[in-house]
């Protein structure tokens, strides 16, 4: 059921790419309050790229 909904709300771009634009604003959001201190951005980069590996895989 939920694979069905998911289909249907992918097959209007509109509402995938509004989706894709409002993480992409909310990562910059948290990136930006990250670049403070360089230990903390490298850890929310690196952990932004081991949730799109796993997402990817």
């Amino acid at each position: 059921m939920l694979k069905s909904v998911l289909k249907k709300l992918n097959a209007m771009p509109a509402l995938k790419y509004s989706l894709i634009a409002g993480a992409a604003a909310l990562w910059l959001f948290g990136l930006s309050d990250q670049l403070g201190d360089l230990m903390q951005t490298a850890k929310y980069v690196g952990i932004s790229l081991l949730l799109v590996a796993v997402a990817a895989a």
